[in-house]
């Protein structure tokens, strides 16, 4: 039996451009990540809370913190927890997101603060048990 689904549409590329990519035989070994269905699923919940895909940008936002609202500005991590939980760590990509040099520094390295949020994602119910923010030192 099949699996409906009332979600969105998600951007596709066109026609032309799917008929031009070609797929593997097997993935490449390299780069290769296998993540757990429960590991996934935990993922995309904490992701759809933290930074919801296609969510606006706050009005007021200023043009080099816009990227603070995009999803692909954040590197996830995602460890099991106590029975039941798979807590999942987003921190910001300084690549993909050059921190603001207004943000509060470390007194000892001068260094800009980094604020890491994490879920602890309850993947037996599918939901979210608790979120945690912390503030660290910027590798």
């Amino acid at each position: 039996m099949g699996c409906a689904t009332t979600a969105p549409l998600l951007p596709r590329a066109t026609p032309e451009e799917a008929a031009g990519f070609t797929f593997p035989l097997e993935l490449p070994s390299e780069g290769m990540l296998h993540l757990e269905g429960n590991t996934a699923a935990a993922i995309q919940l904490a992701m759809d809370d933290f930074r919801p895909r296609g969510a606006a940008i706050p009005p007021g936002v200023r043009p080099d913190e816009a990227c603070l609202y995009l999803p692909q500005s954040y590197d996830v991590t995602s460890a099991p927890g106590p029975e039941g939980v798979v807590l999942v760590e987003f921190q910001q990509n300084d690549t993909a997101c050059p921190p603001s040099p207004a943000l509060s520094v470390e007194a000892i390295s001068g260094k800009p603060l980094r604020e890491i949020t994490t879920y602890a994602v309850d993947v037996r119910a599918m939901r979210i048990l608790a979120v945690g923010v912390q503030t660290r030192r910027r590798p």
